[in-house]
């Protein structure tokens, strides 16, 4: 008997339930939507912040960085010389093991019809093991196989193999040539493992007695032992730095702290803010959902009184009428949960689609699984507790009376249990207005974004590198020759309009460097960034003259010691005093090790100064610059942008044609356009919140104005018999709809009220991700206050025509 009625709850509830499918729809398609977006964003909080990293032990992984205290930005290095990375790893008391890596190598393998660029990363030979993740097809790299005497191996990352080599398992055991070196390809990683960004991977050990080697820098990884904490290890390693700053002066700041960060933290740092507000934004949606569903049980309790009233006398107890309702509210839950998980499966497919690459590990996986399953299920659950009690509770009431007298739209029901449900709709309305705030902040920070003074003009710009394979094009000659006919080749070329060599992708940085200027003395280290660059530079991205001149094709080709600099080097190093013909020395290029030449006596004069341009990123202030002439040295890496009068990726191959002639040898990678890279790197991860956020409140703002009108329709309905009354006696339809407006509107009224304070306080998280805009930016939340106000007198305006229209002898007999 005990298990029987359990049962006759369930199959009661779903007859209950089908029996009115209007109703059943609407409450399951509501939570669906409260339920599928909390699944959505919890599956990418459970997969990015909580299991990113498919390797054991992941909770032990860390690394060290060297954090300058004179910035505000978070991070610091990472990379190590090879001398140094040994010393942390040989005197440090904290870590079980430690791995190094470097990344961002140029690997060129020649096809024999021509050069391909791959992604090299180059690992130390314990990495597969310290990580533990087996290949997919083949062997993972070995300690042996980085011996001075093994022949040359190295595994291949599995995007490479779909997208290059359409997943053929046969080319494992093949041999490619490599920066001209035949070497044999391993294995395949799996579709999760995508250490250092890279396309293949090779083992190199770290020596202090190898020349090479010691030119090396390598980003320092560990496993902390058992029972050591990070404090603890930070402890340990910030001793070792105090000592290691004697050694490797030139590699610490003034003023520095060691900072030990775990694997997840140091790669989702800049997301994790992003993730708990959408979260939070979710949450608010699941708790309008619940509320909706919430009133539509009460409106439908309310018809059902008489029902349970005569249950009631009949013998059933009070808590075996709440388990029958709350039985209802589950199945509605489970409903809403398993449509949710279908909303969820699309929805993740397209959070993922939205992510801008690079913003998480690519270890990451955003799937449905079962720990997120369990969350959907649990959320059920909580739901059904959440939005099924209230009503439950207010039904079965002792007075069993009242209900046996009353019909089932009686005149009296209108106002008298409707206290609740009004509460809830408040509720509702503050809670969306909080969601459509955040949105309209987070649509002011994109444009203004998106108004940010860059300094130069992206549009209309090819980008792309040209990475040289080792010992070639090493020498400053070399390659001002190489570049001297590429720069005459694409000028030549119809549609382009200008072009230039370049050092560095703006608006991200440049080469760093202490600087001096001659006559002028300082106490602490100055720096400044520099451009290696050709004449065509200052043209191809538009930059202002503002005093004394450019560089001229003269001075490029004559490696002539001059510079350009802009007004924030002149603020910082010069203050009102005039720049040109000033002395600066690049200390950098005095200190370049072999092959790359130093630059004896690297002392620039300043020739001109042109206005600021972004160079940190489009969110932080100019960083002080010099433009010398990129044939002063043969040192660093380098590229070209493009300028053209037509659509700059359709010129692409024909560039692609005028590098090969030049030299064959040669891969152009890297290719986009300036544009592209500014939307991918400075405008995908506030796009990204927009878009969710917005979304999320649109969604919001319809289950509001649906909560709206439910109560006003039914508190219509209910009083169809007084309207009718007025009406007979000598109202009007005017004074029939300011009434019905007016109930709806104090409901609003009360919810704008709530919410702006509301807003007040939550608004202020999203002020990290704000870039001129106060959290109480009076344009965004005016102009959700409008939005709110507008939806609730749509959802108010038609239960009140409807009023309007009542036929006073109808609703005489509405009893």
């Amino acid at each position: 008997m005990l298990m029987r009625t359990p049962w006759q709850d369930l199959r009661y509830g779903a007859r209950m339930l089908v029996k009115h499918p209007s109703f059943t729809l609407i409450a399951v398609l509501t939570l669906a939507l409260g339920i599928g977006a909390t699944t959505t964003i919890f599956s990418a909080i459970q997969n990015i912040l909580l299991d990113p990293y498919p390797f054991t032990d992941v909770e032990r992984l860390v690394m060290i960085q060297i954090h300058d205290n004179s910035t505000s930005r978070p991070g610091g290095r990472n990379f190590f010389q090879t001398a140094e990375f040994l010393d942390y790893q040989e005197q440090n008391h904290v870590f079980e093991e430690v791995i190094g890596g470097m990344m961002g190598n140029d690997v060129l393998y020649d096809t024999g019809n021509g050069v391909e660029q791959f992604n090299g990363g180059y690992v130390t030979p314990n990495t597969f093991r310290f990580l533990g993740l087996p290949a997919q097809v083949g062997r993972v790299l070995l300690p042996d196989d980085a011996k001075p005497d093994a022949p040359p191996v190295f595994v291949m990352s599995h995007k490479l193999w779909v997208r290059r080599f359409n997943e053929d398992p046969g080319i494992v055991g093949k041999t490619f040539v490599l920066n001209g070196t035949p070497t044999t390809l391993v294995g395949i990683m799996p579709v999760n493992f995508t250490k250092l960004a890279a396309d293949i991977w090779m083992a190199r050990a770290i020596r202090r007695d190898n020349a090479q080697s010691a030119r090396d820098f390598w980003m320092f990884q560990a496993k902390l032992k058992r029972g050591v904490t990070i404090q603890q290890a930070q402890a340990d390693i910030d001793l070792i730095a105090r000592r290691l700053v004697n050694v490797y002066p030139d590699n610490y700041p003034k003023n520095f702290s060691v900072v030990i960060v775990s694997w997840i933290d140091n790669h989702v740092r800049s997301f994790r803010t992003t993730l708990y507000t959408i979260g939070a934004a979710v949450a608010l949606l699941l708790l309008i959902a619940c509320s909706n569903v919430a009133n539509m049980l009460l409106a439908r309790a309310t018809t059902r009184e008489k029902e349970f009233a005569i249950r009631a006398a009949l013998g059933a107890s009070r808590w075996r009428l709440v388990g029958q309702l709350l039985t209802e509210s589950l199945l509605l839950a489970l409903a809403g949960a398993l449509v949710g998980c279908l909303f969820a499966y699309f929805g993740i497919r397209g959070l993922v689609a939205l992510i801008p690459e690079g913003l998480i590990p690519g270890e990451v996986q955003i799937r449905l699984n079962l720990p997120v399953l369990l969350f959907s299920l649990g959320t059920a659950v909580i739901t059904a507790v959440i939005f099924g009690l209230a009503p439950a509770l207010q039904t079965v009431r002792k007075d069993l009376v009242e209900p046996l007298k009353d019909s089932g739209k009686g005149a009296s029901g209108g106002f008298r249990r409707g206290r609740l449900r009004k509460v809830l709709v408040v509720a509702e309305v503050a809670l969306s207005l909080v969601l459509l705030s955040g949105a309209g902040l987070l649509m002011r920070n994109f444009v203004r974004l998106q108004q940010v003074d860059l300094g130069f003009t992206p549009q209309n710009i090819l980008v792309g590198r040209l990475p040289f394979a080792r010992g070639q094009y090493t020498t400053a000659a070399e390659k001002q020759r190489f570049y001297s006919q590429l720069l005459e080749r694409l000028h030549a070329l119809p549609g382009v309009v200008t072009a230039t060599e370049t050092s560095s992708l703006p608006p991200y940085g440049g080469i760093r460097s202490d600087i001096d200027i001659i006559g002028k003395t300082h106490s602490e280290k100055w720096r400044a960034q520099f451009q290696l660059v050709s004449e065509g530079y200052f043209p191809t991205l538009q930059l202002r003259l503002l005093q004394g001149r450019l560089l001229s094709e003269r001075e490029v080709y004559g490696a002539r010691k001059v510079a350009v600099v802009n007004q924030a080097l002149v603020r910082q190093f010069f203050g009102a005093e005039n720049p040109i013909g000033q002395m600066v020395k690049l200390s950098l290029l005095e200190n370049l090790r072999p092959p790359d030449e130093p630059l004896q006596d690297p002392l620039f004069e300043i020739i001109g100064v042109v206005a600021d341009a972004k160079n940190q990123g489009i969110q932080e202030s100019v960083y002080p610059e010099l433009f010398v002439p990129y044939t002063v040295t043969g040192a660093f890496n380098r590229g070209i942008l493009v300028r053209t009068s037509t659509l700059p990726l359709a010129l692409l191959e024909n560039v692609r044609r005028e590098i090969w002639a030049v030299d064959r040898n040669i891969a152009l990678t890297g290719t986009g356009t300036l544009e592209d890279f500014l939307r991918q790197g400075s405008y995908a991860e506030p796009r990204l919140s927009l878009v969710l956020l917005s979304v999320f409140a649109g969604v919001g703002l319809a289950l509001v104005a649906l909560g709206v009108f439910s109560v006003i329709a039914y508190t219509v309905a209910r009083q169809t018999h007084e309207i009718g009354i007025r009406m007979a006696l000598g109202a009007a339809s005017a004074n029939v709809v300011r009434m019905v407006l007016r109930t709806g509107l104090q409901l609003v009224g009360a919810g704008v009220a709530l919410g702006m304070l509301a807003s007040f306080a939550v608004t202020r998280v999203l002020s990290n991700q704000l870039v001129g805009i106060s959290p109480r930016d009076p344009l965004a939340l005016g102009a959700a206050l409008l939005v709110v106000v507008l939806a609730g007198l749509a959802a108010c305006y038609f239960p009140a025509r409807r009023a309007a229209r009542v036929d006073p002898l109808i609703a005489l007999r509405y009893e």
